[in-house]
C-alpha cells in the first residue's frame, strides 16, 4: 500500500471524527515527511526507525513524531488488518522537564493585573478551568450554561464546569458581542495571537517571568493547582479534555513545594522523633509525680 494513500485515509478519518483543525495540522506536520522516506507503507520496523533517526530538533520533537506514527499505524493496521510494525519500534528517550506553572499567589497577582472586561474574562476563564486558547477563541454565547461552558477542543465538544465569577464575566462580555462569538478583536472573533498577547501582557504586569508566558502556562497552572487543592486525576482529565489519562498524570508530579510540605508532615523520621519525644515527656512526668509523692510522704 502506498504511504500517501494510507495517510490520506488517516487524515480523512481524523476530520470525520471532528478533531480540531489544529490537531489535524499537528498530525500533517509530523507525518507528511514520512512519505518521502517511505513511499510504500513499511511492514517492518527498520524503515520507520531510519526515518525517526532523520528527524531534527529536540528530543520532544522526535517523540512527537513517534507519537503521531504510533497513532497512524494503529489506525491503518487495524482498518486493513495488517501487522503493526510500530509494535517493535521503541519509544525515543526524552529528558524529563517540568512544565512551567504558577503558584496561588502568582495567580492572584495575575487576576488583578488584567485590564478591561474582555481581558479580565479571558484571564479568569483560563485560571478557572484551564481551557485551551483555541477553545476560548471559538466559545459561543449560547454555549454559556448555568454552571458550565461547552467548548470545542482536540477531542471534540465537551462540557467544562465554571465558577459563578467566571460566568458573570462571560455573560457581561457576551452581552456586548455583535455576533455569536463571546470574544472579539478589532476585526472580528478573537485570534489565538491576540489571546497570547493579552496573557503575556497580564503576566508581565504581574511581575511573572519565565520562558513561557502564554495561555498554555495558565493551563498547566490550572492542572497543577486543581490537584493540589484536592481534585482527582479522572475529573481533571475530563475538565482539560485529555484523550489519554497519561497526559493528565504529568500534573501529579509538578508541585515540588507541595511534595516537600507533605514529606515534612508525613516523614517516618519525623514520626519516630515525635514518638521518642512523647516517651521522654512521659518519663519526665512520671519522675515529677514520684518526686511529689516522696515530698508529701516526708
Amino acid at each position: 500500500m502506498k504511504t500517501e494513500l494510507a495517510l490520506r485515509e488517516f487524515f480523512d478519518s481524523r476530520i470525520a471524527a471532528n478533531l480540531s483543525p489544529a490537531t489535524i495540522e499537528w498530525y500533517k506536520d509530523r507525518l507528511s515527511p514520512f512519505v518521502n522516506s517511505c513511499p510504500n507503507l513499511p511492514q517492518r520496523p527498520e524503515p520507520i526507525e531510519r526515518f525517526l533517526a532523520t528527524v531534527f530538533g529536540s528530543p520532544e520533537t522526535r517523540y512527537d513524531v513517534y507519537r503521531a506514527l504510533k497513532t497512524f499505524f494503529k489506525f491503518i493496521c487495524s482498518r486493513r488488518q495488517l501487522p503493526n510494525p510500530m509494535d517493535d519500534v521503541p519509544s525515543p528517550r526524552r529528558p524529563k522537564t517540568l512544565m512551567p506553572t504558577l503558584e496561588v499567589g502568582e495567580l492572584m497577582r495575575l487576576l488583578h493585573s488584567a485590564e478591561g472586561p474582555r481581558d479580565r474574562a479571558i484571564i479568569t476563564l483560563l485560571v478557572d478551568c484551564g481551557v485551551r486558547a483555541g477553545e476560548v477563541c471559538s466559545l459561543l454565547k449560547h454555549n454559556i450554561k448555568q454552571e458550565t461552558i461547552i467548548v470545542h477542543g482536540k477531542v471534540g465538544w465537551r462540557e467544562v464546569p465554571i465558577s459563578e465569577e467566571t460566568k458573570r464575566l462571560l455573560v457581561q462580555v457576551a452581552a456586548i458581542s455583535p455576533d455569536d462569538y463571546v470574544f472579539h478583536g478589532q476585526k472580528g472573533p478573537i485570534s489565538r495571537h491576540l489571546i497570547y498577547a493579552i496573557v503575556r501582557r497580564a503576566l508581565e504586569k504581574a511581575g511573572i517571568k519565565g520562558p513561557k508566558l502564554g495561555p498554555h502556562r495558565l493551563r498547566h497552572a490550572f492542572g497543577k493547582n486543581f490537584l493540589v487543592q484536592g481534585g482527582d486525576l479522572r475529573s481533571l482529565q475530563e475538565i482539560m479534555g485529555h484523550a489519554d489519562i497519561e497526559t493528565t498524570q504529568k500534573y501529579a508530579t509538578l508541585n515540588l513545594t507541595d511534595i516537600v510540605k507533605k514529606h515534612q508532615k508525613f516523614s517516618p523520621l519525623k514520626a519516630a522523633h515525635a514518638a521518642a519525644q512523647e516517651s521522654l515527656f512521659a518519663a519526665e512526668a512520671i519522675r515529677e509525680a514520684e518526686q511529689i509523692l516522696q515530698t508529701k510522704e516526708a
